[in-house]
């Protein structure tokens, strides 16, 4: 893990050109950047075994030296918690798949804009779309979903630079957000056949998440 960031910060110092005195943001600023980061999910035991990982990628436009504005697809992946799920003493095989794509407008506004440091609030909200797998003694249960999303966090942004104090366009993004989620469920099949609409899992699900990402972007400035 050490090894790989000391490549990324050699690789970033090695290729980016020193924009000396520049302010972190300033209009048209173009910033793009990818992430992974951890969701917990709450409210809804549909998801107490699945264990979710958020891949944001996110396009932002600078409006001014304190606004942006951006489009993010976030997809969620989801992933086991535990090997097994454990009902009245029967251990019952829960292999879950798929997860929850996420198309986003944001609004970010900079609290503070230095040479190195961008401290931020964001609120956003957009498209959602589920479709969960979940594989039980051997039988695929299929939930399929679509909906929206809005959010509300903040982050810190650090671009880096050298000790001259020119700064490279190259930055880091670390971020916490509370996100609720509301889906209409348009599809409940167990092995592929459709179930009938009296089963619990037909009903809308309507929760929370905390957020928490890391991001790795590059900012393009047109002088």
């Amino acid at each position: 893990m050490r090894f790989l960031i000391f490549n990324i910060f050699l690789f970033a110092t090695l290729i980016s050109i020193g924009q000396q005195n520049d302010e972190s943001l300033i209009a048209k600023d173009l910033t793009i950047s990818i992430g992974a980061g951890k969701n917990k999910f709450f409210e809804e035991r549909e998801f107490e075994l699945t264990a979710p990982l958020e891949v944001p990628t996110q396009l932002n436009l600078g409006l001014s030296k304190k606004l942006e504005i951006g489009l993010e697809w976030s997809p969620i992946i989801f992933n086991d918690r535990f090997s097994y799920n454990i009902f009245n003493s029967d251990s019952l095989r829960s292999v879950h798949k798929g997860g929850i794509n996420n198309g986003i407008f944001n609004i970010q506004y900079s609290m503070n804009n230095n040479y190195r440091m961008n401290g931020y609030i964001q609120a956003g909200g957009g498209y959602t779309y589920l479709h969960k797998k979940q594989w039980i003694i051997g039988d695929l249960n299929e939930l399929i979903g679509e909906g929206y999303n809005w959010s509300i966090g903040g982050g810190l942004r650090y671009q880096l630079g050298n000790i001259y104090d020119d700064v490279f366009p190259w930055f880091f993004d670390v971020s916490l957000a509370c996100t609720r989620f509301n889906i209409n469920i348009t599809e409940f099949s167990i092995n592929e056949v459709l179930e009938p609409k009296e089963s619990p899992s037909w009903q809308d699900l309507n929760f929370g998440s905390i957020d928490v990402l890391l991001r790795f972007g590059y900012r393009f400035r047109v002088k």
